[in-house]
């Protein structure tokens, strides 16, 4: 029997020890066993095994087929060294025994008959396995580099590496500014945003000011420019593309920590210049620093107020403002700390009273146990339903049995049963209430929403912004000078304000009415 050898590392680090000789002397010692004559040794080093996309591997399977009919061996030191991937592994083993050559494994038992097909298959499957968990904890790393706000893979043009990776280390810091590359880059794209250049501009500036030279090429492509404007423009103005972003699209792009070429602003101009009528980008709104962006409102404009961070002699200084043109309280700012100390001063005016929530307490446990108990009759109906088809249906394979339907009519009123009690089952299932503690639950509710400053304070940057949309669904108006004004509240807030409002303690306040006949009899004695 004559054969072939492959063995294969993946990475250039196995290359320097003893991986592939430890392969390759452990081949040819079964091959001495087996009476296989080795013909041919391909060896793959650094290369990846999650395709079968590998230079030394397609010619060994190349080999193969040159030789059908005198190649019968194809050796691997394990099968993971021949693919990590469950079906690559056998559309390309059924490739090999249309050439009459057979898959042999030095240290796993595989073979032909049913046990060794089987621990094959496995094997296989554990590879392709093993390979999965391996990319979801490289990109799981990868993701947790995002969001510490450094870039994971290598740096873009005008940028340089701490080379951490060749020191052995894990990346801690962001990729420095190229002292050469980035001021070249910068002076370029600034240029581009003021819309006065084309791209065949840009490529000729860069080559006047030495760009090509620093590269070692002859001239700037086009293509160079279509990377520089297009797919690494976020990340010159100082954001990260997520390449696994949240479906609502939310972290789409974060906020690096490395030094930006250019500004936001000058990014949305390049965009949309190169667009032609609007921007390609969107940008994620969300910002630990300025919560309030979107739901305080100018009290000029009604318009969303936007927040900046300019520098000064003592440092980096927050502020709200409006960004609307033509608007009076355009250039008036507004520091974070006053407006969210006014912000957390008005939640405290509009947080429920105690004697609210014992009232809201008492009337959705009313309700619960009085419309609970017109659901529980529903189910109970139903209940009953669902036990007269179910002997019905015992009676169709009775008389089936005795001979009273022809196969074609037992399966019709089969079938016409099975419609029924399915149809039965999902009503029944809407009309019963699973049971639980009501009082608990509105408990936990009520703690919610008792101290709405300190809830507001406690929550996530991510989650403030629904948190006050819930509150204040069309936003609320601020004034520098006169404060918050009078806002529409979200539906709990609203009725809470109505029945503080109230100064009787009879007539519950419009919206708030009980809505069951004991909680409005309990009422009218009051």
């Amino acid at each position: 029997m004559k054969g072939i050898i492959y063995t294969r590392v993946s990475s250039d680090e196995q290359v320097k020890g003893t991986s592939l000789e430890t392969q390759k002397d452990a081949c040819i010692q079964y091959c001495k066993d087996k009476g296989i004559e080795v013909e041919m040794i391909f060896c793959e080093e650094g290369e990846s095994a999650k395709t079968i996309d590998r230079k030394e591997f397609l010619s060994a399977i190349d080999y193969c087929r040159k030789n059908t009919g005198k190649i019968e061996a194809f050796v691997v030191w394990k099968l993971d060294r021949f693919s990590r991937n469950a079906e690559a592994h056998f559309e390309v083993k059924a490739m090999l025994s249309r050439f009459n050559v057979t898959l042999h494994s030095v240290t796993e038992p595989i073979g032909n008959d049913p046990s060794q097909r089987l621990f094959e298959t496995i094997l296989a499957g554990f590879s392709e396995f093993d390979n999965a968990i391996r990319r979801q904890r490289s990109m799981n790393g990868m993701a947790a580099k995002l969001k510490q706000g450094l870039w994971p893979w290598n740096c873009p043009m005008g940028y340089k590496s701490h080379s951490f990776k060749k020191r052995g280390f894990k990346k801690t810091a962001p990729d420095l500014p190229d002292e050469r590359v980035f001021p070249i880059l910068q002076k370029a794209l600034r240029e581009y945003s003021k819309g006065l250049c084309s791209q065949a501009d840009i490529a000729k500036m860069l080559e006047d000011d030495g760009l090509n030279v620093l590269l070692g090429t002859k001239k700037i492509s086009l293509q160079t420019i279509d990377l520089i404007l297009g797919k690494q423009l976020p990340f010159y103005a100082g954001l990260l593309t997520n390449p696994w972003p949240h479906p609502s699209g939310e972290d789409k792009f974060i906020q690096g920590l490395h030094t930006p070429m250019i500004t936001l602003e000058e990014m949305h101009r390049i965009q949309m210049i190169r667009s032609g009528k609007h921007t390609l980008y969107k940008y994620n709104r969300l910002n630990p620093l300025f919560p309030l962006k979107r739901t305080v409102l100018c009290s000029e404009c009604n318009k969303p107020l936007t927040g900046s961070s300019p520098k000064g002699n003592g440092g980096i200084y927050h502020y709200y403002h409006c960004y609307r043109v033509g608007c009076s309280m355009k250039a008036k700012i507004i520091s974070t700390e006053k407006l969210e100390k006014d912000f957390l001063e008005y939640l405290k005016k509009i947080t429920p009273t105690e004697k609210f929530l014992r009232v809201f307490k008492a009337s959705v446990i009313d309700y619960w146990s009085e419309q609970g108990a017109q659901f529980e009759f529903k189910a109970e109906q139903f209940k009953t339903q669902l036990a007269t088809l179910e002997k019905q249906r015992k009676n169709i394979f009775e008389m089936r049995e005795e001979g009273n339907y022809t196969i074609a009519e037992f399966k019709e009123r089969r079938d016409e049963i099975d419609s029924k009690i399915t149809a039965i089952k999902i009503s029944y299932s809407e009309a019963r209430i699973e049971q639980f503690d009501i009082e608990s639950a509105v408990d936990y509710a009520s703690a919610q929403i008792r101290n709405l400053p300190r809830l507001w304070k406690e929550l996530l940057p991510e989650t403030k912004a629904r948190f006050q949309k819930l509150v204040f669904p069309e936003g609320i108006s601020y004034h520098k000078e006169k404060g918050f004004g009078t806002a529409k509240l979200g539906c709990i807030y609203e009725i809470s304000q109505q029945f503080n409002a109230d100064l009787s303690t009879v007539v519950p306040p419009a919206g708030f009415e009980p809505a069951t006949v004991s909680l409005r009899a309990s009422c009218s004695t009051n």
